[in-house]
Formats: structure tokens, sequence, C-alpha cells
């Protein structure tokens, strides 16, 4: 993969993540911390810290190159 490979893809994973941090901040922006998150909540955390894993893994690829 090439750097200008990896910057495209990292690209497209950021503008990716942003709209899941739009639509986690407008679906639950008044959070109350008493009540227990719900599942949606945890699922959109989780793909959110799928995205920034992988373009950490990016990140480090570039570096190598």
């Amino acid at each position: 993969m090439t750097i200008q490979e990896i910057d495209a893809k990292k690209t497209n994973l950021l503008n990716d993540v942003n709209v899941l941090v739009a639509l986690k901040k407008k679906m639950y922006s008044n959070v109350d911390i008493e009540s227990a998150m719900s599942q949606h909540e945890k699922d959109l955390d989780i793909q959110i810290a799928s995205i920034f894993s992988e373009i950490n893994s990016l990140v480090l690829q570039k570096r190598k190159l």
C-alpha cells in the first residue's frame, strides 16, 4: 500500500467516524449518567472505537514506509 492510498483510506475512515460521532451526539445529547447506556449507544461506541483502531494501524503502517 502506498502513502497516498493510506492517506485516502485514513481520510475516508475519519469521515465515517465523524458521521457516527455526529449521530451519537444528536441521538444521545442529553446524557443521564445515572441510567445505563442503551445497546444502540454501546454499538455506536464500539463502531467508533473500531474505526479509530483502524486509523491507528494505518498511521503505524505509514510510519513504517
